[in-house]
């Protein structure tokens, strides 16, 4: 067929590989890249959205137990949502300490 010589073979699987390894950047950053610089943290990172989180996620923030979490399901149905992390403080059982405590892992959008 074709009569490559070692140092042929080598240099053409070289480029080939380097050429799968290209074409996997590309795609990883189209589909993983979003657009955004990777060194670009928002404030909100890793904090719970109280306007759309379920019970589960709720009680996976250090403080909020079942019944508190229940408890900020309901007043967010009945309010229709949350305007400010400050509302927390209407909840049963959310007092002034506990809300220093929480209020760094919460956000409100």
């Amino acid at each position: 067929m074709l009569n490559f010589t070692q140092e042929e073979r080598k240099v053409i699987l070289f480029l080939v590989m380097l050429a799968f390894l290209g074409a996997g950047v590309n795609f990883a950053v189209k589909r993983f890249g979003g657009g955004k610089s990777t060194f670009c943290f928002a404030d909100d990172l890793g904090k719970v959205n109280l306007n759309s989180a379920d019970k589960r996620l709720l009680m996976k923030v250090s403080g909020i137990g079942e019944k508190l979490a229940q408890r900020i399901i309901d007043y967010r149905d009945k309010s229709r949502g949350f305007n400010a992390l400050d509302e927390l403080k209407e909840i049963e059982g959310m007092n002034d300490s506990k809300f220093a405590k929480l209020k760094d892992y919460l956000m409100v959008k």
